[in-house]
C-alpha cells in the first residue's frame, strides 16, 4: 500500500498541494498520506493518518506550510545524509528502485 501511494503520486494521481507536497488517498479512502518530495529526488512519507482520527480529513495551512518546508529540507540532503539517516534508523527505506 504505501509503495503504490507513493509511485501513484508521480504521475499525478495524488492531490498536489504545491511545493513538493502530495495528498495521496489509501485503503478505499478511509486513510490518507501526506508525502514530500522535491525535484523527485526522495520520496518520503511524511504523515500517515485515518480520516476517521481528524474533524478535517485535510491538513491546516499551517501544518501544509510545514510540510513545504520540510520537502525543501529533503532537496537539499546529499545521498550521505540520507545514507547516515538511515544508519542510524533516522529514517527507513520502503523501497529503492535504480529505475525510478
Amino acid at each position: 500500500m504505501r509503495l503504490h501511494a507513493a509511485s501513484d503520486a508521480r504521475p499525478g494521481q495524488a492531490d498536489d498541494l504545491g511545493g513538493g507536497v502530495f495528498k495521496k488517498r489509501l485503503s478505499r479512502n478511509l486513510y490518507r498520506s501526506i508525502i514530500v518530495a522535491k525535484g523527485g529526488r526522495y520520496w518520503v512519507y511524511a504523515y500517515l493518518f485515518a480520516k476517521q482520527d481528524r474533524a478535517n480529513a485535510n491538513i491546516d495551512d499551517d501544518e501544509l506550510v510545514a510540510f513545504r518546508q520540510l520537502a525543501v529540507l529533503y532537496s537539499r540532503k546529499t545521498p550521505a545524509d540520507i545514507a547516515r539517516e538511515m544508519q542510524f534508523k533516522e529514517r527507513v527505506e520502503i523501497c529503492h528502485d535504480e529505475k525510478s
